[in-house]
C-alpha cells in the first residue's frame, strides 16, 4: 500500500504522462500538416502545441484525484 506522498506523486506522474503524450500526438499532427505539400483544408490543430506547464499538470492531477476519491 502506498503512503499519501507516493500516491500523490503517482497521480502527478500519471497526469504529466497523459498531457505529454497528448502534446507529442498533437505536435506530430501539426508538424506533418505544416510540411505536407499535399495537405488540403485546415489543420485539425490550429496552433503549434506547447509542452504542458506545471500548472496544467496540477489541474489534470486534481481531476484524477477527484475521480479516485468518488465512491460511486
Amino acid at each position: 500500500m502506498a503512503n499519501p506522498y507516493e500516491l500523490r506523486y503517482s497521480i502527478y506522474n500519471d497526469a504529466r504522462s497523459s498531457l505529454v503524450e497528448k502534446f507529442y500526438n498533437d505536435y506530430e499532427i501539426w508538424n506533418n500538416w505544416q510540411f505536407d505539400k499535399q495537405a488540403t483544408g485546415e489543420c485539425p490543430i490550429a496552433e503549434r502545441p506547447l509542452m504542458p506547464t506545471h500548472e496544467e499538470v496540477l489541474v489534470e492531477a486534481e481531476k484524477i484525484y477527484e475521480f479516485v476519491q468518488k465512491k460511486s
